[in-house]
Formats: structure tokens, sequence, C-alpha cells
């Protein structure tokens, strides 16, 4: 059974006017676009919320390669080993219910959310919003677009774990170092995938 693979990804509700839609998400809504290899990174706060982060990324698969590795609960652990679990609660039509639990580094605890998710096969893209758990804000989006004979990958994220002490500096910042890490992975799968067929 195909389903969402929330990762540091984590989703909105049909019915809801998104804040983070990936509608948005288009490659011409950016002042510049990574070369090649290269990972855009990008934080923007307004007023005293979380900032918003920006991930852009190539790919070396097809948009639908892409969005079939994201969206197939076989695929977790390669790409998203923060998630210990990922389980459906609830699904109608395109939007589902994800309870999910996240690996956090020892002393912390481990930390859960309760998510609403929105597919869009036909943009390739997903949303989501965070609307219960210990995690206090997990929100975003992301899009896939063809890119030569490969993929261009743009993510957003507001995330906050919910973990009291710990500034609103010291999280944005964690978050700007962790987000990329699925542009990273989803290189790594297609690229031992790519390996194993020829050999």
């Amino acid at each position: 059974m195909r389903m969402l693979l929330p990762g540091i990804l984590l989703l909105f509700s049909a019915s809801e006017l998104m804040a983070l839609s990936p509608q948005k998400l288009t490659p011409d809504a950016f002042p510049s676009l990574p070369a090649g290899q290269e990972i855009h990174k990008s934080i923007v706060k307004k007023g005293d919320n979380l900032g918003l982060i920006t991930v852009i990324g190539r790919i070396n698969a097809s948009p639908d390669e892409v969005y079939g590795a994201l969206t197939d609960s076989s695929k977790v652990q390669q790409l998203f080993p923060k998630i210990k679990k990922n389980e459906v609660r609830m699904k109608k039509g395109n939007l589902y219910h994800f309870y999910s639990e996240l690996v956090f580094p020892f002393p912390l605890q481990d930390r859960w959310s309760l998510n609403e998710t929105v597919f869009h096969p036909g943009l390739k893209a997903i949303e989501w919003r965070r609307i219960d758990g210990s995690i206090r804000v997990n929100e975003g989006a992301w899009r896939l677009f063809p890119d030569g004979e490969g993929t261009l990958m743009i993510y957003q994220v507001r995330f906050d774990p919910g973990l009291p002490l710990v500034p609103d500096w010291l999280i944005e910042y964690g978050m700007k170092q962790e987000a990329p890490s699925i542009i990273v992975n989803l290189r790594s799968y297609f690229k031992n995938r790519q390996t194993a067929s020829r050999g």
C-alpha cells in the first residue's frame, strides 16, 4: 500500500486554506535556483514566528520515480531514518492522517505528531500540518518538477519540536542543517538503485 513518508515533512487538510501550499512552489517564485549538485537552503522570518525553511535541489531520477519513492511506505527507513514509526490512522481520498514518531538524540525524548496530509499526484506534490502531538509545529509542502532527465525538488517546512528551554534560533539552525537531508537521501537512494541495476 502506498502512503506518505512524512519524514521531516508532515501535512495539511484538504478543506483548509494552506499557509504552505504546493501550488505556490514554482521555480519562478524564487530569485535563483541551485546549479548542478548544489542544494539551496534559506530561512525567512516574519515577526516572532519560527522561520520558514526553503530547500531546493536536483535529483537524478524522473519526477514519477521520485514521487513514487517518497510515497512508498517500504522506503521510510531509507529516506527518513529519523522516523521510528509511521502509521495511517485515517484515509479519505487523497487526505490522510498519519501518526509519526521521530527519534531525537539522547538525552532528549522522542517526539510524536498526528498530521493531516494531502497528496497531489497531478502536481507531484504533498502538503501537511500537525494537528496533535508533542511536536509543537510541523507544517510544510514539497513539489517536484521535470529538470532535463531529472527532477527539481522544492521543499518548504516550518518545524518546532516543542523542546523546553531550547531557543527558537537553535531550532531554526538545526532545521536549516537537517532539511536538505531529504534531497541528499533521495540522491543516495537513486544512485544505489542505478548501481545495483548495472551490477
